[in-house]
C-alpha cells in the first residue's frame, strides 16, 4: 500500500470515529432531555389528587 493510501485510510477512519461520537453525543443529549421531561411530567401528575387511585380492570 502506498503512503498516500494509508494516510487516506487513517484519515477516513478518524472522520468516521468523530462522526460516530457526534451522533452518540446527540443521542445522549436527546435521551437526557426526554428523561428530564418525563420526570417533570410525573411530578406534575403527582399533584393531582386521586389520580391513579382506582383502576378499571373490566374495560
Amino acid at each position: 500500500m502506498e503512503l498516500s493510501g494509508l494516510t487516506m485510510s487513517v484519515s477516513t477512519g478518524s472522520i468516521n470515529t468523530g462522526l460516530e461520537l457526534a451522533v452518540l453525543s446527540k443521542a445522549l443529549d436527546t435521551a437526557q432531555e426526554a428523561g428530564e421531561a418525563l420526570t417533570e411530567m410525573m411530578g406534575q401528575a403527582a399533584m393531582i389528587p386521586g389520580l391513579g387511585e382506582y383502576i378499571d380492570v373490566r374495560a
